[in-house]
């Protein structure tokens, strides 16, 4: 990560803070702050006086004709351990998967050392994608949840950890001993957390799951949410076997009644999937300002069903989305914004029912939907005074190795607005040449030319 912010940005901006709007910009000017990182000046076109600045600035980018700047992608629903097995397991229903794959994984993060190897590599990739914002599941472990704490800071990004609480219906070896054990867990993680001073990394209460957490440690958790005023996240109205799993436990209850409860739905509350939410219950998350992470791509395997994002927007229930590795099997949050229209799609043909949204809904999604999602769109999600400059210099003109071909090719015909969907539809992470947090670059992409023999 450098040390040092850009001060100065100058060509085409491209954001979307309003839903459903791509707002571009072809000669935009930016000044940023050197101690905050925040946009100071945001001039639509980039005026004469800007260019003298520009002339001066000891850190600027001034973007070539083949790039634009975005914000940085902002993924709220990610298993940091399970980055270990992402792309495989998709064989199984979901409460089979947690037994089969995820538990056994998790499991071994007891080891500080595991945590300490595979976090590295979950940051590298995450950053190398342009999530300049994630909100984590971590495991049980206090230490290794810590560690993935430390190397957020340490890398730059903005994270929201979670360590998870669950005290029943797991392994014996991968659970808390008891409520008030996961408890006084979760209340040193967020003092540890917060003693850090470090703005981009919050604590988040993580209780799994419903069925992982009996009545007393979700009370407790409410109550940790109420004393330290934080951010909460779990899974809700997932998938039919997590259902029926909730009603063996709870019979006649669900596991929106039993969070609302437990005072776990908060207006810094945000829910995993919501597929299977009643009418009733999204109308629950709406007034208590409760959000949900879209998770499009694990849906399609486990959920059963699509998440009504049009509902949940008319609902006025906030909406980001999340790749949700290892259930999505990318990493990578384009995969999701393309997964995302592609489930806009289905809805249609399943309910033959126009749905009237498209790419530029799942780009606001990933963006400012995620943002105000996870209560951070004041920060970020999209460019103006007073935010941060979170963002990825797109170069559309990169490929991989030299000689390779671009990943999108344009034609003549094609306006500001094409390019960008294609980038949308066909980019990937090769056009990402710069990802920045708060100003400052923590990602930048190198490119070696082949060795010999390689294919």
């Amino acid at each position: 990560m450098s040390t040092e912010r850009v001060l100065h940005v100058r060509g085409k901006v491209v954001h979307a803070p309003i839903r459903g709007q791509i707002e571009i910009l072809p000669d935009a000017f930016m000044a940023i702050d050197a101690v905050t990182g925040r946009i100071t000046t945001f001039h639509a076109q980039t005026l004469p006086a800007d260019v003298g600045v520009l002339a001066h600035s000891p850190r600027s980018l001034q973007l070539t004709s083949s790039q634009f700047i975005i914000p940085g992608f902002v993924d709220t629903h990610v298993h940091a351990p399970q980055y270990q097995y992402t792309g495989t397991g998709t064989d199984t229903p979901l409460m089979q998967w947690l037994t089969k794959y995820t538990f056994p994984v998790e499991e071994a993060f007891a080891d500080v050392a595991v945590a300490q190897h595979w976090y590295s590599k979950l940051l590298d990739r995450m950053l190398a994608e342009g999530i300049t914002t994630a909100q984590y599941f971590a495991t049980i472990h206090v230490d290794a949840t810590k560690t993935l704490v430390d190397l957020v800071a340490a890398r730059g990004q903005r994270g929201l950890v979670g360590l998870v609480a669950m005290d029943q219906n797991a392994p014996d070896s991968y659970r808390s001993p008891s409520a008030a054990a996961s408890l006084a867990d979760a209340e040193a993680f967020i003092q540890y957390t917060r003693s850090l001073q470090n703005e981009l990394v919050l604590p988040v209460l993580t209780p799994r799951f419903v069925p992982t957490c009996s009545l007393e440690l979700l009370r407790g958790l409410g109550e940790l949410a109420a004393k330290y005023d934080v951010h909460v996240q779990s899974h809700i109205a997932e998938s039919h076997d997590e259902e029926a799993f909730v009603e063996q436990l709870h019979p006649g209850r669900r596991d929106t009644e039993i969070f609302a409860h437990a005072k776990l739905l908060t207006n810094k509350a945000c829910m995993a999937h919501a597929v299977h939410l009643q009418d009733a219950e999204m109308d629950v998350l709406a007034a208590a300002g409760t959000s949900i992470a879209h998770c499009p791509l694990s849906n399609f395997f486990f959920a059963n069903g699509f998440l009504d994002v049009e509902k949940a927007v008319r609902k006025r229930v906030n909406v980001g989305l999340g790749t949700d590795m290892a259930g999505g099997y990318s990493p990578s949050m384009l995969r999701a914004i393309q997964t995302c229209v592609l489930t806009f799609k289905a809805r249609e043909i399943v309910h033959q029912q126009a749905v009237p949204l498209d790419y530029k809904d799942a780009f606001w999604l990933a963006t400012m939907g995620g943002a105000t999602a996870l209560e951070l769109q004041h920060d970020t999600g999209s460019f103006a005074v007073g935010k941060c400059l979170d963002a990825i210099v797109v170069d559309m003109a990169a490929s991989g190795h030299p000689g390779d071909l671009p990943t999108v090719d344009f034609a003549d015909r094609d306006t500001d607005l094409d390019q960008f969907q294609k980038f949308i539809h066909n980019g990937d992470s090769r056009n990402f040449q710069k990802v920045l947090v708060k100003g400052r670059i923590v990602h930048e992409r190198t490119v070696d030319p082949p060795t010999a023999g390689s294919m």
